[in-house]
């Protein structure tokens, strides 16, 4: 083995031994956005007012906004995309709204992306970052399978 063929094979494990340690520091971290989604039940078809909730344990939110990833087929988001509204101490709040077409009962899923400002030794620093989220859409009373509803 020739003496540039071993630095090069030490250089290689040292990159990949830095990468799999951020990697796993990366993958131990507490989360950085908490967030949350409270669908009001509705009794009958219609609207479907949603509040959300974000937070940050630590650091400045600067920017945040959420995504519909899915939405129960009998309530279909006005819109797919909304961004949040920044409140004090690393927060934010948004409004989503549904349009329901039939009564039942299904899960909603959101993401939440958002930017979070820490101070560093080196200054102020910015990164993404995104935190998945769920809540239940609630339409009158669900019939069960078979059954129609009652006029």
């Amino acid at each position: 083995m020739t003496a540039g063929f071993a630095r090069r094979l030490w250089l290689a494990a040292l990159a990949s031994s830095l990468v799999l340690a951020s990697v796993a520091e990366a993958d131990s971290a507490a989360p950085s956005l908490s967030a949350r989604v409270t669908c009001a039940p509705a009794k009958t078809p219609g609207r479907i007012l949603c509040d959300l909730a974000i937070a940050a344990p630590s650091g400045k939110l600067v920017w945040v906004d959420v995504l519909v990833v899915k939405a129960p087929p009998f309530a279909r988001p006005l819109r797919s995309r909304v961004v949040a509204q920044l409140g004090a101490l690393g927060t934010a709040s948004a409004k989503l709204a549904l349009v329901a077409s039939e009564l039942g009962k299904g899960e909603l899923e959101l993401r939440v992306r958002g930017v979070l400002c820490h101070e560093g030794p080196n200054g102020e620093w910015c990164g993404p970052e995104v935190a998945p989220i769920s809540g239940v859409v609630e339409v009158g009373q669900a019939a069960p399978p078979g059954v129609a509803p009652a006029p």
